[in-house]
C-alpha cells in the first residue's frame, strides 16, 4: 500500500473509531453521575484505564496523520531547546533524572515548525526519561553545527533498546514498552522527514541510548 493510501486509511479509521469512543465516554460518566456507587466497582477502573488508552492511541494516530503538515519560521534551535529543557528540568530532577543540554558551536537560525519541534523532542525526551529505572539518571542533549546541518543528539543512561527492535523502531505500531502505542518515535520520524532531516539511533542494551537528529540549514 502506498504511503498516502496508508495515512489516509489511517486517518478514516481514527476518525470513524473516535466518534463511538466519544459516545461510550459521555454515556459513562452520565452513569456515574446517575449510579455513583459504580465507580467502587472492581471493573470500573479497568474501564476507565482502557478508555485512557483508546483516547491516547486516537491523538496519536491524528498527530501521526499530520506530522508533515508545517507551518515554518525561523528558529534557533538552540534557544529553542533551552527554553523546552529549562521547563522539563524540574519535573525531571523530582524523578532523580539530571537534564544537560550542550552546545559545541554556534547555532544558525533554520526554517522549523515550532509546534512539531516541541512534539518531536518532548516525545524523545519522555522516551529517555521512561527508559530510565534507577538513580543517578541522566539525560544529555548536545547541539552542534558542521557548516551545512544542524545536529542534536539526545542520550540517556536508561535500558536501552533490544537489538532485534533497533530496526523497526521508527515503524508505526512497533513499540518495546508495555503501555506504548508505537506511535511516538514514529511520529518523531515524520516530523523529522518533513523538515528534510533524519533521525537515527544507536543503543546497548542495560547501559543506554543516543538518538540522533539532522537538519539541513538550507
Amino acid at each position: 500500500m502506498k504511503n498516502e493510501e496508508y495515512n489516509y486509511t489511517l486517518s478514516k479509521f481514527s476518525h470513524e473509531v473516535r466518534n463511538p469512543v466519544t459516545l461510550i465516554n459521555s454515556f459513562l460518566q452520565l452513569m456515574v453521575q446517575e449510579h455513583p456507587e459504580i465507580t467502587t466497582y472492581n471493573f470500573y477502573d479497568k474501564i476507565e484505564e482502557n478508555m485512557t488508552i483508546l483516547r491516547r492511541l486516537l491523538d496519536e494516530l491524528t498527530d501521526y496523520n499530520h506530522a508533515k503538515n508545517l507551518y515554518e519560521e525561523e528558529v534557533n534551535l538552540y534557544l529553542f531547546l533551552t527554553d523546552l529543557t529549562d521547563s522539563a528540568r524540574e519535573m525531571l530532577k523530582e524523578k532523580g533524572i539530571s537534564l544537560i543540554l550542550q552546545k559545541e558551536s554556534a547555532i544558525p537560525r533554520i526554517k522549523l515548525d515550532p509546534v512539531k519541534m516541541n512534539q518531536l523532542f518532548t516525545n524523545l525526551i519522555r522516551n529517555a526519561q521512561e527508559a530510565i529505572s534507577h538513580e543517578n539518571g541522566k539525560i544529555v542533549i548536545h547541539i552542534s553545527c558542521d557548516g551545512n546541518n544542524v545536529e542534536v543528539k539526545i542520550e540517556d543512561n536508561g535500558c536501552g533498546i533490544k537489538k532485534e527492535l533497533s530496526d523497526t523502531i521508527f515503524d508505526p505500531f512497533v513499540t518495546y514498552k508495555k503501555d506504548g502505542t508505537g506511535l511516538g518515535l514514529a511520529i518523531c520520524k515524520e516530523i523529522a522527514e518533513a523538515h528534510n532531516g533524519s533521525i537515527s539511533v544507536t543503543s546497548i542494551p542495560d547501559e543506554g541510548t543516543q538518538f540522533t537528529l539532522i537538519f539541513p540549514i538550507s
